[in-house]
């Protein structure tokens, strides 16, 4: 018996309740991507800050093939690494210290992202970008 009243007291709240307003549907972007997709940068501002950048590569897990992309995801895999390094010379410190090799943290990554922004001299908004992971890495 109170399964039905509190049954019949839920859809009668429901009922009293306005309506949700509808929101038009989304429209389709034209397509004036790329057949391959759409690249990261595409999606990324000029200026960006170095928590936008982890924001923006921290989910992923395969390294961009755009050079400015790559830099910016190696840098935030190595910090990331960085951060786990307990020190202590065990199996997991071992683990980090050859996936950091692997991507080449500290100052081969430095070194390419410096050599980038002077390819790029040209473009400010490569050098926006590459500025907060210059900043990281530059003593």
């Amino acid at each position: 018996m109170f399964r039905i009243v509190a049954t019949g007291l839920t859809a009668f709240i429901l009922c009293a309740c306005d309506p949700v307003e509808e929101t038009a549907p989304p429209v389709p972007a034209e397509a004036s991507a790329p057949a391959s997709g759409p690249t990261l940068s595409a999606d990324l501002p000029a200026a960006t800050t170095w928590q936008a950048t982890q924001d923006r590569y921290r989910g992923i897990e395969a390294q961009p093939s755009d050079p400015l992309e790559a830099i910016e995801w190696r840098a935030v895999q190595c910090e990331h690494m960085a951060g786990e390094f307990g020190g202590d010379n065990s199996e997991r410190d071992q683990q980090l210290n050859a996936r950091m090799d692997e991507l080449r943290c500290g100052d081969e990554l430095l070194a390419d992202a410096r050599a980038l922004r002077d390819a790029r001299a040209d473009d400010p908004a490569v050098a926006a970008r590459l500025a907060p992971v210059l900043a990281i890495y530059e003593p």
